[in-house]
């Protein structure tokens, strides 16, 4: 036998390997665990590539215990045990609101998404960039120990991008610490060089992920997590990245509908300990020769990272966090309870909507129990198959009674508001590549002045937009259906 002959059959049963392991070891929905198998059958080597890259979750899951943060993660796990401990003790204080309709969702995030429960917070909502950019900006300028940034998208070459840059080099140029991670492929024009003026200012970056290998076998998983922290004390996340088109200057996707939060209080520790976990694991991965000296592993230093609040509030926040690496779809989870758990509305804005069946039955029976659900998606799309794929699923919802609206412009808001009590706001999609393959991170808030901000922002966007109906939609012509339906049937492998 040649040498092809048994890379082949080595293949192959790899192949037959990987079929077996979906079904009886890593039991993935039967939607998705079908669709691979089919690939398997009709592209036997092929296959197994494909699901290596695209499918295949279980080495990230490797990846992390390698190189995981021991030190912080010894901490936090700590502190995420004391945390339950004096919620379930009566020791935290909770809105009557939440105590009586709600304490359930919080412990369910603590015990699925190890997310611990603050109440000291204050939340700011940012309902655009220009509001977002200004804020942050100018605290960034008045940083004096650290700016912590990581973007999935940070456009270098427009004007907003160099704008940012050039703060972030005075900043290190001061003696600030500076950190940066962007998504290698998140931006396909970013090149490392773009970097190298901050870097010489004493500025420290990584790309996700550092290494060529580690890049190709990750090619299908993003960073799509949106962080900044500014001295360990202020924290900004939501939807918003680095570029002139979230200010709507992209003439092809105005206007562009975005937002973000802005945080103090205790919440912004579990944002911090987001950003040093990321950064370790990228840190790892880099040949000591490249590798920054200045390590957030250093005692001092990361004891420095986490003081005491200096401005707090009442608002209780849980960070959720999730990814390949874990084991859950906590994210999602924390989607679904959110939708069981709406006893008037539960408003959502996505620029992708593809929910699994979980989530579809949950916003289903939401609908048909009297909840006022509400979905919102773009009317000017950025990705056309996705697109198909969002349309596809409109019908199903306006047939159990949900109200669909598409904004005029493009809509890149991942925000979700129920009761006048909770809301969420972060990084996540309302789909499928979000909750299983994206590394994404949200903050829900339990603040009821809070959520009725987020309601009248959502009434206000209906204003700008085009309700749906099940007639007019089904009227589409047969050429749209027909690109639905083929986009959809390989959704499970994307």
């Amino acid at each position: 036998m040649d040498l092809w002959s048994v890379c082949f059959i080595a293949l192959y049963s790899i192949n037959i390997i990987s079929g077996f392991s979906m079904i009886f070891a890593r039991k993935i929905d039967v939607g998705r665990a079908l669709a691979w198998l089919l690939t398997f059958i009709f592209l036997p080597v092929v296959g197994f590539v494909l699901y290596f890259f695209f499918g295949s979750t279980s080495k990230y899951r490797l990846f992390y215990h390698r190189f995981r943060f021991d030190t912080l993660s010894s901490a936090y796990r700590e502190a995420i045990q004391k945390n339950r401990t004096q919620l379930k003790s009566g020791q935290i204080s909770v809105s009557p609101a939440v105590a009586e309709h709600y304490l359930d969702m919080v412990r369910m995030n603590q015990t699925n998404a190890n997310s611990v429960y603050t109440t000291d917070n204050t939340v700011e909502l940012l309902v655009d960039a220009d509001a977002a950019y200004a804020r942050m900006f100018a605290e960034i300028e008045a940083a004096k120990e650290s700016v912590h940034v990581l973007y999935f998208i940070i456009k270098m070459q427009d004007d907003t991008g160099k704008r940012f840059l050039t703060l972030l080099e005075k900043k290190a140029r001061e003696g600030v610490e500076v950190r940066v991670v962007y998504d290698l492929l998140g931006w396909l024009k970013n090149r490392r060089r773009d970097y190298r003026s901050l870097t010489d200012a004493g500025g420290m970056v990584y790309s996700y992920l550092p290494t060529l290998l580690s890049s190709v076998i990750s090619v299908n998983y993003q960073m799509h997590r949106k962080i900044v922290v500014i001295d360990g004390r202020i924290a900004y996340t939501g939807g918003i990245n680095i570029g002139d088109d979230y200010l709507g200057l992209d003439p092809k996707r105005t206007p562009w509908r975005d937002t973000a939060i802005r945080l103090t209080g205790s919440s912004v520790h579990a944002v911090q300990f987001r950003f040093l976990v990321d950064w370790h694991y990228l840190d790892k991965q880099v040949r000591a020769s490249k590798a920054y000296r200045d390590k957030v592993t250093d005692f001092a230093r990361l004891k420095s990272y986490f003081p005491p609040p200096t401005e707090t509030g009442t608002a209780g926040v849980q960070i959720v966090t999730s990814g390949p690496d874990q084991e859950y779809a906590t994210i999602k989870d924390s989607y679904v309870k959110m939708v069981n758990s709406a006893k008037k509305y539960i408003y959502i804005q996505t620029p992708y909507l593809v929910p699994d069946e979980s989530l579809t039955e949950a916003l289903r029976l939401a609908a048909r129990g009297g909840v006022d659900v509400r979905v919102m998606i773009p009317g000017i799309p950025d990705k056309k198959f996705v697109y198909y794929i969002t349309l596809s699923h409109v019908e199903e919802l306006l047939r159990c009674g949900i109200k669909v609206y598409t904004h005029k412009g493009f809509l890149h808001a991942k925000t979700v508001v129920m009761d006048d009590c909770i809301a969420s706001v972060g990084s996540a999609n309302f789909d499928s590549r979000s909750f299983r393959l994206d590394y994404e991170m949200n903050a829900l808030v339990y603040d009821e002045m809070f959520a009725r901000q987020c309601k009248n922002t959502f009434l206000a966007d209906v204003k700008n937009s085009r309700e749906l109906t099940l007639e007019n939609h089904r009227k589409r012509n047969g050429l749209q259906k027909i690109c639905e339906g083929i986009c959809r049937l390989i959704e499970p492998l994307v």
